[in-house]
This record gives structure tokens, sequence and C-alpha cells, in this order.
């Protein structure tokens, strides 16, 4: 499902790659990100002015050609103009990648596999695989949080808030660029200038309703009680 993002540069693709940037003819590899001007204690709304690639997690040639390949006939577009930017590897329950349609019968089985953020200019496509690349699905989803995102963000929730995690579900996400304070801070505070991939994502149920942010991983989930 398309969604605004800042502008991007074109990804290039190479055998093994991760996030990082190059600043001043040096290269970074970083999970938080790359060094880029930001405002004080919240979330970056200018685009970082770095090189995107794809992040530490090792996603083989193999599956980002493959799906870049997809996405451009997709999209109709040249593969050149498309860059990928958040990657997570994730656990299918089925052999449709969570994505069957209702009348589509799906092998009941773990499917380890990726996903995938297609990037073009200011539009964002999400795309599901398996481990190789072979089974590639373009996501229909408006909530594309990853699961494995999605799974620590709820124990969290469920944690803090005192509600079964049953009780809870994420109802809406949207992929955001935080600074070094994940776009949460206090009046005042200063918050390191650097581009933090993540998601912003609401969990609802119980009668509680929290909002989160987290980095690309979710090794980093912040509640948002200032909203």
């Amino acid at each position: 499902m398309v969604g605004s993002l800042p502008q991007l540069p074109v990804t290039r693709r190479r055998p093994w790659v991760q996030i990082g940037c190059i600043i001043s003819g040096l290269a970074v590899s970083t999970l938080a990100g790359c060094v880029v001007p930001t405002e004080t204690g919240s979330e970056s709304s200018a685009p970082p002015a770095t090189e995107h690639t794809m992040p530490p997690e090792m996603v083989p040639a193999s599956v980002s050609d493959r799906v870049l390949e997809q996405a451009a006939q997709d999209l109709q577009l040249p593969i050149s103009e498309l860059s990928i930017l958040r990657v997570n590897q994730e656990t299918w329950l089925d052999g449709c990648l969570g994505l069957g349609r209702p009348d589509e019968g799906c092998l009941q089985a773990l499917v380890p596999g990726w996903q995938v953020e297609v990037v073009h200019h200011d539009t964002s496509d999400f795309y599901r695989t398996d481990a190789e690349g072979n089974a590639i699905r373009r996501s229909p989803l408006d909530n594309n949080l990853p699961p494995s995102i999605g799974e620590k963000v709820i124990a969290l929730a469920a944690a803090e808030a005192g509600v079964p995690a049953e009780q809870l579900q994420v109802t809406s996400s949207e992929p955001r660029v935080w600074d070094g304070c994940l776009g949460i801070a206090a009046p005042n505070t200063a918050c390191t200038d650097i581009a933090i991939f993540g998601w912003r994502a609401v969990v609802e149920g119980g009668g509680a309703t929290l909002v989160y942010h987290t980095d690309m991983s979710g090794d980093d989930i912040r509640l948002n009680d200032l909203e």
C-alpha cells in the first residue's frame, strides 16, 4: 500500500548490503542510521541527505534483485528509479506469506522470509518474500508494521497498560524517520542529530490506546505519552 515518504536516492544493488551512509567520503554502517541535521526533540521532516541502503540483516542480493524486478513490473517503472529502504527478517505463518485471498488455499507452514520496502521518490510499497525470494507478494495492507516488531510492541503495551496481550492489537502504523530521541522528547531536550528509520504504531484494546515509536528492528521501542 502506498504511503508518503521523503524523496530518497536510488539504492545501488550489491551482493550483500547494509544500511549505512556516505558522509564526507566516510562510510558509516549502523543500525541507527546516518548523521543528518534534524529539529531538536522532534521527528525529522526533511529528507536525510545520505545514501540509503539496506539494514544489517544481510539481505541476499538474490532476494533484493528479485523484489526490485517485481516492483518495476508492478509499478511499470524503470528498475533504476527504485530503491530499497526498510527490510525486516520475518517468519510468515503460511505459504501465502500472510497475504492470501479469501478464496485462496494457502499451505499451513512457517515460512522464513523478508518484508521489503521499495521506494520510488515520495512513495513506498511493501513486499513479502520467502527466504530465497522465490515467492514474492506485494502487500495490499494499510498496516505494514513488520510482525516481528508488532509482537514486541504488543508485549510492551500489555506490560505498561496492565492489559492481557490477547486483548491488544496494533490498529495502525506508518514508517517514520526519527531523531535520536525517536521523536519523543520534553521541551528544551537536546536530541542527537541522527536519522533513525522506524515506525509509529498505535495499540488499542482493553480500554487503552497507546502510541509507540520504534527503530527499524524493534530493539528500541518508546511510549509516546506526550500526545
